[in-house]
């Protein structure tokens, strides 16, 4: 599912179930929130070895713990980045070397539907709302585009929490959103408030499940995009919350 929106220097692991006898680090127990029920300690332990396999993958360390930082965030090995997402029947991770990018990240969505005018509203730049406006009358039945924009900007914040570290609001990013066919497209984000990385992505729909993904490499750097139009969403063509961080 990811393959095809993970770039040549970063690494990707997926699993549609949990995988059979996983079990978090013992040093990660500690992470679990107290009580945590059987499903998620297994949705928690199969993220965590699909970040481990995708280290792996990289030829990086992969049998320690993943432990997490002050605000939720997965701790990766030094020298490396990366990040896990999980829902229904999906988890995932990608992880690439600090030499080689600074931001990646990830996000899935099990059969989304449109958000709600309110959620919307509160997640969308003007901008934006007039992009989805565009999109649903374009492409209609294509996907929720909200959910869409929502899922793209938990990527996102995943992929500059290292960089902020602080607090992150919808509104400091700003999605452009180019579909390329009926299952899938490209994604820009320029920051709108702080000093943060442009990153580059796609996004795949397909059986039910939306997957996003966001990056920057050091080696290909993001081209700029051309002038904001909101008259014409499509004209904003890609280049090639604070909860998202806590997978």
């Amino acid at each position: 599912m990811i393959a095809e929106l993970v770039p040549g220097w970063a690494r990707a692991a997926e699993a549609f179930t949990d995988l059979p006898g996983a079990a978090p680090h013992p040093a990660e127990l500690r992470f679990l929130p107290p009580g945590a029920v059987e499903r998620r300690r297994r949705e928690f332990a199969t993220g965590r070895a699909c970040a481990r396999r995708a280290l792996a993958a990289l030829g990086a360390p992969a049998h320690g713990p993943l432990p997490r930082d002050e605000r939720g965030a997965p701790v990766w090995p030094p020298g490396t980045l990366g990040s896990i997402t999980h829902c229904t029947g999906y988890r995932a991770a990608v992880a690439a070397r600090a030499g080689e990018a600074t931001a990646l990240g990830i996000d899935a969505e099990r059969r989304p539907r449109p958000l709600s005018e309110r959620a919307s509203a509160a997640i969308a730049t003007d901008w934006e709302s007039d992009q989805l406006a565009g999109l649903q009358r374009e492409f209609v039945s294509l996907l929720p585009w909200s959910t869409l924009l929502f899922s793209a900007k938990e990527a996102v914040y995943k992929a500059w929490h290292p960089h902020a570290r602080r607090p992150l609001s919808f509104r400091d990013a700003e999605v452009r959103i180019h579909p390329v066919d009926k299952g899938g497209g490209l994604l820009a984000v320029r920051p709108t408030r702080l000093a943060l990385p442009e990153l580059s992505g796609g996004y795949r729909f397909d059986g039910g499940l939306l997957v996003t993904v966001v990056h920057r490499g050091l080696t290909l750097p993001v081209r700029p995009a051309p002038p904001r139009t909101p008259s014409d969403p499509r004209g904003h063509r890609s280049a090639g919350p604070e909860r998202a961080a806590a997978r």
